[in-house]
């Protein structure tokens, strides 16, 4: 797979297109804020990522679709995305079109055929990728991992952040899963891994699976054949204690007989307390007879309570009137004449205020016997009332007596009825453990059954052996060894080719760790402890171009391009000279030599590898040597840039 065309398509319909030589190292040179790093973002995205890291400016918002024309074996393939909408951080839907003379279609006819998962397996099958998938170690919580087209697409490019960094190797290193994917992956794309290593490895696993269940069975037969006579004695003894069996009913070591004996237990068919329901009904109806006694002896007690109260009051009422009785008696003692009305009886003086006559009083104390004689004549009603209250009210307690005694015999009933519903909760527990164990003792007596595990056993066995041979982990890292020391070679050949710092050492690819490691007299350095940007540079290019020549060596499913954005950005350091891009704008003539070397390399190995290997580099760079200028297929400088300012408004586009 290489890249045949980059597009832009304008929301007005215009296109914008790039067309790349195929098998050959393509430049794209020019002042920056031109859009030469876009170039990557928009091949990431069209090849399925879904996060746009498109740059977000009004020129670019007037993109309305960007697509890539893909060059495979025998046929061309158009992946095209639409741009994200405003806000948006990603886009899951694209275009996927296939054909031998496909050519570039018009804006009217892109529309969403596919979503980007979607657009990666079909294109990654295309390439080759298989069924990849790998299942994660042995208590990992890590989900199986299949190897995309997206995780290839990691080994192809290198951003201007990435190309010149110290801990970052692989493109999106830094992000999140990225790692973990990566050493998951690099050992199928360097050939390590079988390619039907999935499958084989669920064979294994379900292998496994199904041998430690034939060895559980067959373990659990043997142990229950073992003690099955002292296990029966057991149960038969338990089976007597819940009332299974009569406890005379065997005295046996038989087998036989205590598994017949057994059975009959199982059988057993508890007996539930009869009448339950007509028990609650009568215990409700005398609830509520209970109820309404207890309502009418409250009632009389309140009468009673008023009666006593009438009483009180009656009798204090009457030793008021006894008293007023009494001091009126001495009447009889006054004579009775007019004169006394004015005069004190005792001195014969005139009073001021004239007594009450004798007569008067007279009448006063008549009306207070009478009062007295009335209350004395309801005192026995009274006390007759009081009577029959009592009497009412000892009938009814004797009533409440009899139904409360009802109720206590209802409930200890109950009580007895619980009693059994927990011995059959017994017994039913009982019989279940019965009935358990005899099917064990059934499979143990059958002989054939543990015949039929024991060479099922043994099938099992042999073909967990088969597949561990073939998924040898051992094996596995023969491989990936010897495909790393491969690479190790290039790398090496290539530091040395850049003169890099501890470039002279053995130059390695670290998998594990997914950095670059060499040898040095201190011991070994990883990328992270070597100093220079220049360097790194230098040992990413080294890396990269390594890989690829082993993934064209070794036919593998891996895209045939690698796109660099800036790779000579730690040489030009100033503004001016990044907008000249010539050699002499470098103060340093090492400089000079080494930007010389990186082109270089990269047209040599591309070269040696041609027709199956493409670079686009986007670089400020702009070299006079001829093999460097040929490889030039855009120069954006003097207001030239990918996305032609035309396609602007004219008030945005006025100077």
């Amino acid at each position: 797979m290489q890249i045949r065309s980059i597009i832009l398509y304008s929301k007005s319909g215009e296109k914008r297109v790039l067309d790349f030589r195929l098998g050959e190292l393509n430049i794209v040179t020019g002042t920056s804020q031109t859009g030469k790093s876009a170039l990557l973002d928009i091949v990431d995205f069209c090849l399925g990522r879904d996060e746009a890291t498109l740059p977000i400016s009004p020129i670019f918002n007037t993109v309305a679709w960007y697509a890539v024309v893909l060059q495979l074996p025998g046929t061309r393939v158009l992946a095209a995305r639409p741009a994200p909408a405003p806000g948006a951080r990603s886009v899951s839907t694209a275009m996927l079109e296939v054909g031998g003379d496909l050519g570039i279609p018009e804006l009217s006819d892109l529309r969403t055929n596919i979503d980007s998962t979607q657009l990666r397996q079909q294109l990654g099958r295309r390439i080759g990728i298989g069924d990849t998938r790998s299942e994660p170690p042995a208590g990992s919580l890590a989900s199986p991992l299949s190897a995309h087209l997206g995780h290839a697409v990691l080994l192809c490019l290198q951003n201007q952040d990435e190309v010149a960094s110290k801990r970052v190797l692989f493109h999106r290193q830094n992000e999140r899963g990225i790692p973990e994917s990566l050493k998951a992956t690099l050992p199928y794309f360097l050939g390590a891994v079988p390619e039907d290593q999935a499958s084989l490895q669920q064979q294994l696993i379900q292998g496994k699976r199904a041998l430690r269940r034939a060895e559980s069975d067959l373990k659990a037969l043997q142990e229950a054949a073992q003690g099955a006579d002292s296990r029966l004695q057991s149960l038969l003894s338990e089976a007597r204690v819940h009332g299974l069996l009569a406890r005379d009913s065997i005295e046996t070591s038989d087998r036989t007989a205590v598994i017949e004996a057994l059975q009959q237990a199982c059988s057993f068919q508890p007996t539930r307390p009869a009448g339950d329901e007509e028990q609650r009904r009568q215990e409700l109806i005398l609830s509520e007879k209970a109820t309404a006694l207890r309502r009418q002896l409250r009632s009389l007690a309140e009468e009673r309570q008023l009666l006593n109260d009438l009483e009180t009051q009656a009798t204090g009422y009457s030793s008021a009137v006894t008293r007023g009785i009494s001091r009126l008696s001495a009447l009889s003692l006054v004579p009775d004449a007019a004169s006394a009305e004015h005069s004190c009886p005792l001195c014969g003086n005139d009073l001021a205020e004239p007594d009450p006559t004798v007569a008067a009083m007279h009448s006063t104390l008549n009306d207070l016997q009478d009062q007295l004689n009335s209350v004395q004549a309801v005192q026995p009603r009274r006390e007759q009332a009081l009577g029959d209250i009592e009497q009412r009210a000892t009938g009814l307690r004797e009533q409440l007596r009899g139904i409360e005694g009802a109720l206590s015999i209802i409930a200890e009933e109950r009580t007895q009825a619980a009693g059994l519903l927990g011995q059959a909760e017994a017994q039913a527990y009982t019989r279940g453990r019965i009935s358990a164990y005899l099917g064990q003792i059934n499979t143990t007596a059958d002989s054939s059954a543990v015949q039929r595990l024991e060479s099922d056993i043994a099938v099992y066995r042999q073909l967990v052996h088969d597949l561990e041979e073939q998924l040898d982990t051992e094996a596995i890292e023969e491989k990936l060894t010897h495909s790393l020391g491969y690479l190790s070679g290039k790398m090496t050949d290539h530091a040395r080719t850049l003169k890099l710092e501890h470039g002279d050492g053995l130059v390695r690819l670290n998998t594990k760790k997914l950095t670059v490691v060499t040898d040095t007299p201190a011991g070994i350095t990883e990328l992270l402890r070597i100093g220079s940007a220049k360097n790194h540079v230098g040992y990413h290019l080294a890396a990269h171009l390594a890989l690829h020549q082993y993934f064209v060596a070794n036919h593998r499913p891996v895209p045939r391009f690698l796109m660099l954005d800036q790779p000579t950005q730690p040489y030009y350091p100033s503004d001016m000279a990044k907008r000249r891009g010539r050699l002499e704008d470098l103060a340093d003539d090492e400089d000079r030599v080494t930007v010389t070397r990186l082109f270089q390399l990269m047209h040599h190995v591309v070269t040696e590898l041609s027709p199956n290997f493409q670079m686009i580099v986007s670089d400020h760079a702009d070299l006079p040597h001829a093999w460097y200028q040929a490889a030039v297929r855009y120069n954006w400088r003097n207001g030239e840039k990918l996305i032609p300012t035309s396609w602007l408004p004219e008030e945005d586009n006025t100077p």
